[in-house]
């Protein structure tokens, strides 16, 4: 059973715990990197050294198994664990002595310590396990025990808490020299358990797991105790200077376009994450805010994510004071870049913010996803922590400028972000897709999730909008999409749900509407007044409302779009049976056209036409189905499922076609992707059309 502590409390359980030493890494990293107390997303690392059976020599060998290069202990699995000979590694400490080799110049040489062809790439920390003598390590990055590693007198608090059980390690980059600074100070203090790296995080080192993890939630609650005992202060941001903005949803509403928008750089677009958490609100709102955000983070980690440091902005700041910071900021990044950077530093990145503060609303952070954009913003939320904790008893101190330049710009960061597979083609955008149902909605929605786009699903029917979205986040990923109910033809409803997706992703750049209706003429041939006013508020007003409210959002951000309205083969083929919808469908082309002046140069609006799709349609339902078999003379049992009933029907229509294909959602899908994307960047005003061939249909 877990046992209950003061802050973080063991969810180690005995019964759980694996026998197989490698095995039971994992299950010891699980469960410290699932805790955000315990260690950031995608930080800190973990290792275990184990003897093992050389595959070559069948000799008994010492194996280190750590965390490899990237990846997540939460989530990480045997495959996220390099093993490496142990007395390579070591050895390496001699080759560097005598050969002066600057500590970058070993990294390489690790992989050559491979034990048994394992693939995964070894980290930069791989070092500062290596060198600690016992079995099993655990390196993190609780907010409380950096608040010390970053505070004035952060090495005489470490020993004023944990005495000599604790060691200090001065400020340096991870790496080589980082590992045999540990590994002096080990042998200096034989009773040492664990170490504090200055503005860093703590390491701490056990014969068994479960002695290791323990021990980490240790020293992560001696800190909290020893913060929450010997506070200086009850408010160490200081007085409150701003109030908590009751509209602040409208006010991020009408910043996050305009700032997403001006944050391109070199044509790549940025998600955004927002946070109107107390914790942040309590930092934004209070009178240190200027003097700590100016300093920056402390953590590498942290920094990486967030930049140097973050851009204040006023709730109420017009578009031009919003031009005028950003510009003021570039040019601050730039001139740090210039004052900074080595003759072998890489170019310089995206001058702008990645953390917007803005007083009584709240944070905002970007990336170039939408998981990157949420965890810059966890991040610079556990630098507000440290921040607090380390004002609370003493006195918060950033890394030196250079320090944070040298992380920022190291070439080993360089070279793992170039390991980086190459982004999808739809990545960095938010689609919003109106009608997002089983069949097209459902086949849109996959092809555009499956090349880097975030899908904002907007449905009439909101149930069946979530159950989509639901089963394209188990796809997808859980980040990728979302679901808003809306009502096509009711503006407020659609400037609400364009609204959620701009709080959720920051913006968006292309909108698909397949929203429609079709209404059947009743058995004397007829359709009501009602029905045909019904069908046109759908078909063909709905989709100038959804493209209206989405050219407001698109005009914010100033950044180019485009938008696919889907219309139909019916629209240029005259037939009976259909005239209310066949007719609204032949507006929807013409609408396509005048929107594409309208909107001109910044976005682009086109069609898609399909031919009569009956597969997965949520227009076909079994009566209208059955209904269209019967008007066919088309045999069939009335014991057939729906599915086979849709499939008559469909090789029906197929057999009425060029290339005898019935056309499916998967096909249409196609389309419509083309036109989201920029393959078609100068192609405005047009309906291609998806219908296998109809030759009524041809343009005359």
């Amino acid at each position: 059973m877990p046992r209950l502590l003061n802050h973080v409390n063991s969810l180690w359980n005995s019964a759980d715990a694996p026998n197989d030493e490698v095995d039971l890494l994992v299950y010891a990293s699980n469960l410290l990197g699932r805790d955000p107390r315990i260690t950031n997303f995608g930080g800190g690392n973990t290792s275990s050294k184990i003897f093992q059976t050389d595959p070559l020599t069948g000799e008994s060998v010492e194996v280190l198994w750590v965390k490899g290069s990237g990846g997540d202990l939460g989530t990480a699995k045997k495959s996220s664990f390099a093993s490496l000979y142990q007395a390579k590694i070591l050895g390496l400490e001699e080759r560097f002595r005598s050969k002066k080799m600057h500590e970058d110049e070993i990294v390489p040489l690790y992989p050559q310590c491979t034990f048994n062809l394992n693939p995964a790439a070894p980290s930069i920390d791989t070092p500062l396990h290596a060198y600690v003598p016992a079995p099993c390590v655990s390196h993190m990055h609780s907010d409380e025990v950096i608040a010390i590693a970053a505070a004035k007198d952060g090495e005489a608090l470490t020993e004023k808490i944990w005495g000599d059980e604790m060691g200090w390690l001065p400020w340096k980059r991870p790496g080589f020299e980082l590992g045999l600074m540990l590994q002096d100070l080990i042998r200096a203090n034989p009773n040492a358990k664990g170490a504090i790296m200055g503005s860093h995080g703590f390491i701490c080192w056990a014969d068994t797991w479960e002695e290791c993890y323990a021990l980490t939630l240790r020293f992560i609650n001696d800190a909290v105790d020893f913060l929450d005992a010997n506070k200086k202060t009850e408010h160490p941001f200081g007085e409150t200077l701003t109030e908590v903005r009751a509209d602040r949803q409208e006010i991020l509403a009408r910043l996050l376009p305009t700032l997403r928008g001006r944050s391109m750089f070199n044509g790549q677009r940025v998600l955004a994450s927002a946070n109107t958490s107390e914790a942040v609100l309590d930092f934004v709102n209070r009178s240190k805010l200027m003097e700590l955000a100016r300093l920056g983070t402390s953590c590498p980690d942290h920094f990486l994510r967030t930049k140097i440091r973050p851009l204040v902005l006023g709730a109420d700041a017009t578009f031009a004071e919003i031009d005028a910071a950003l510009t003021t900021f570039r040019e601050e990044y730039g001139a740090y870049y210039e004052r900074c950077k080595h003759a072998d530093s890489p170019a310089i990145r995206n001058p702008n913010p990645n953390i917007v503060l803005i007083p009584g609303v709240g944070m905002i952070a970007f990336g170039k996803n939408a998981t990157e954009a949420r965890v810059a913003g966890e991040f610079y939320r556990n630098a507000i922590a440290v921040m607090k904790g380390a004002e609370s008893v003493s006195e918060y101190t950033a890394l030196p400028e250079q320090e944070a330049f040298n992380i920022e710009y190291w070439l080993l960061e360089e070279a793992k972000l170039r390991r980086q597979p190459p982004e999808k083609e739809l990545s960095r955008k938010v689609v919003l897709l109106v009608g997002g149902g089983p069949g097209i909605g459902k086949s849109v929605a996959d092809k555009l999730l499956a090349g880097g786009a975030c899908v904002v699903v907007g449905d009439l029917n909101g149930a069946l909008g979530q159950a989509t979205v639901e089963g394209l986040q188990a796809t997808h990923g859980v980040e990728t999409s979302l679901a808003v109910q809306m009502d096509c033809t009711n503006r407020e409803s659609v400037a609400a749900a364009i609204n959620k997706a701009v709080l959720h992703y920051g913006g968006i750049d292309a909108v698909v509407n397949i929203a429609a209706i079709f209404v059947p003429p009743d058995r004397e041939g007829k359709i009501s007044d009602a029905m045909w006013i019904k069908t046109y508020e759908v078909n063909l007003v709905g989709s100038a409302i959804v493209a209206d409210e989405a050219h407001k959002a698109l005009q914010a951000q100033g950044t180019p779009g485009s938008f696919v309205l889907i219309s139909s083969a019916n629209a240029v083929v005259a037939k009976k049976g259909s005239v209310a919808y066949d007719t609204s469908k032949t507006a929807v082309n013409h609408l396509i056209r005048e929107l594409a002046v309208e909107y001109a140069p910044l976005c682009r609006v086109n069609g898609v036409a399909p031919a009569t799709v009956v597969s997965g349609s949520q227009m076909f339902p079994r009566d209208r189905v059955i209904a269209s078999l019967i008007k066919y003379e088309i045999p069939f049992e009335e014991g057939d499922d729906d599915d086979r009933l849709r499939d008559r029907l469909a090789q029906f229509y197929a057999q009425r076609t060029l290339l005898k294909q019935a056309v499916t959602p998967e096909r249409v899908a196609e389309a419509v992707y083309l036109l989201t994307t920029d393959r078609l960047s100068q192609t405005t005003g047009q309906v291609i059309s998806v219908d296998a061939g109809l030759a009524d249909g041809f343009l005359r």
